[in-house]
């Protein structure tokens, strides 16, 4: 647990010089923070002066406050500390308030910036072969919840940090009231800092797994939303509610239970000082102290405790952020990363492409693809053809850069090119093309600046163009949820005519016409090679038809019946 504390210690530290590097307003709030602390000394050291008889007149605190009166006109007296309090705690409380807004917008600064920059990140550089081993709920809570956290920790580090240094300020004026008082209250705080310790390592711990658990349920709705009609066809609706809600439940019960121990660790000690000194000054006990400098004790002491408890309410909150973001250094390496946008690169013309001797696997599985080797080259048509799970679409995610070979390497124009300036003019299309709830252009265009000329030439090259114009809106017309309320061939024409519309050198289609009928799917293809006449076609299927209609057969794991014999050239 030591070794833990260490590493968060040095977490905060090094994602606090973070944000003092990247944000100004962290130093506004430091300079309010200070302002805050001197008017909380000064306010609190007026209890002293407002109790007489128990500080002698020549105490330096009464002397100072004196001198304060004097150059005021007043006169010594307890209206005078009184009216004193009254206008220095105003001036606490309306700084302390701006100092608490400053914080909040310091904190949702952070999160805003680190919010977009995860999410950049995610479509911009997270390696695929991370994406498909982690669930979509790891990403949900990466661009959610942990920059969200990540906001809210540096306004938790300096809440607390101002509830300790007020507690302190609290304590120096205690010990300048009464030094028996100051070392019995500080054995008290001794030994409840010790409970306390207890129970924040069981927040810990409790908070490790909530975080799981909230993961689980953003995966489990996402799945269940991308799923419905499957669920609903299968009638298994009362299995995934009860799923989901045995999730929430244990969810529910542990943020319950941990909102009780940080209520219960600000709460307790303050309930068991005042039980003890119920007891000690109960009626008919006689004590060394006047009425008055029992009040102004008292008065001290709650504010200690209500300093205390800020700090503790927010350092525990602290705690529990820095331990659900796992790792603040993480999300800080993404923040200072710069992606290189290969599209505002000089473009290449595609015309060979070479796979030497590729290699790939996710983590400790067996490799999916063993020295592989294919020539592609401008003109042709190829199918690249296997089993289920043989690797074809992950050998589709190395040809778009979208996934790094363990081994060997990916060779553009006989390696007068990049990989990474080429693949602007590389475009993959998905069995399940990605729909968009929005219109036919804007799924077509995806941000593009393009005439209707161009969109309608690419649906026609699909079939598509004359259906998209007996839309009463025509290319205005809204997409519904998952693109529902087009067939699963039209979705697919689609996505092979948004491809189209980028004027690709290489197209590659992962089972992209797996739902258009025979004869549609002859003319399609057709189209699509005169079209593509100087580029590059690749499908990768298991469809004999498909493979049948390619210039070359490029075989992956084992071979498939009815399927044409391989006519690569070895490297």
């Amino acid at each position: 647990m030591n070794s833990a504390l260490a590493s968060i210690a040095g977490q905060i530290v090094r994602y606090t010089s973070f944000v003092a590097k990247n944000f100004r307003t962290f130093y506004a709030v430091l300079a309010l923070t200070a302002l805050v602390l001197v008017l909380e000394y000064l306010a609190t050291s007026l209890m002293i002066p407002m109790a007489p008889g128990q500080i002698t007149t020549n105490s330096p605190i009464i002397q100072a406050w004196g001198r304060v009166a004097a150059q005021l006109g007043l006169e010594s007296t307890s209206r005078t500390w009184l009216w004193l309090f009254f206008i220095v705690m105003m001036a606490r409380l309306v700084f302390g308030y701006a100092l608490a807004v400053l914080t909040t917008w310091l904190g949702k600064c952070v999160h805003r910036t680190l919010s977009g920059k995860i999410f950049g990140h995610i479509l911009l550089a997270e390696p695929m072969a991370r994406v498909y081993t982690r669930s979509v709920g790891h990403y949900i809570t990466m661009a959610g919840d942990d920059t969200f956290k990540s906001g809210t920790i540096i306004s938790s580090l300096l809440q607390s940090a101002v509830g300790f240094l007020t507690a302190l300020v609290g304590m120096v004026v205690l010990y300048q009231f009464s030094p028996q008082v100051f070392v019995g209250v500080l054995l008290f705080l001794i030994v409840s800092m010790a409970v306390i310790t207890f129970l924040m390592r069981r927040i810990i711990r409790i908070n490790n797994r909530t975080v799981n658990l909230s993961r689980e349920l953003g995966t489990t709705f996402v799945e269940a939303l991308n799923s419905l009609r499957s669920i609903r066809s299968l009638h298994g609706e009362r299995f995934v509610m009860s799923a989901y809600a045995g999730q929430i439940f244990s969810y529910i019960r542990m943020l319950v239970e941990m909102d009780a121990i940080k209520s219960g660790v600000k709460a307790f000690p303050a309930i068991v000082l005042l039980l003890l000194a119920a007891i000690v000054l109960r009626p008919g006990t006689s004590v060394a102290m006047s009425d008055t400098a029992l009040f102004a004790g008292t008065i001290i002491i709650i504010r200690v405790f209500a300093s205390l408890g800020q700090m503790v309410t927010a350092g525990s909150q602290l705690l529990t952020d820095v331990r659900a973001v796992k790792d603040i250094d993480a999300l800080v390496a993404v923040m200072q990363e710069n992606v290189a946008d290969a599209e505002m690169l000089p473009p290449v013309s595609v015309r060979t492409i070479d796979l030497m001797q590729v290699s790939f696997g996710y983590g400790d599985r067996r490799h999916l693809l063993s020295n592989v080797s294919f020539r592609f080259e401008a003109g042709r048509t190829y199918a690249i053809v296997g089993p289920s799970g043989a690797g074809k679409s992950t050998l589709a995610d190395i040809l778009l850069g979208l996934s790094l070979p363990d081994s060997g390497a990916v060779s553009v124009n006989d390696g007068r090119a990049s990989l990474v300036t080429a693949r602007a003019h590389f475009m993959l299309v998905e069995q399940q093309p990605k729909i968009f709830s929005t219109s036919v252009r804007e799924n077509l265009l995806l941000g593009m600046d393009e005439s209707d000329e161009l969109l309608y030439a690419a649906l026609e090259s699909v079939n598509l163009d004359d259906m998209i114009k007996e839309l009463p809106q025509g290319l205005a017309t809204r997409l519904t949820y998952l693109g529902e309320n087009f067939s699963g061939g039209q979705r697919q024409r689609l996505g092979i005519a948004r491809a189209l519309v980028r004027q690709p050198d290489v197209l590659i289609l992962d089972e992209a016409t797996s739902a258009l009928d025979p004869s549609t799917r002859v003319d399609v293809v057709a189209k699509l090679r005169a079209r593509m006449r100087d580029g590059i076609i690749i499908f990768i299927t298991h469809d004999p038809e498909i493979a049948a209609l390619a210039d070359e057969v490029l075989p992956i794991g084992e071979p498939l019946p009815a399927m044409p014999p391989p006519t690569s050239r070895p490297l």
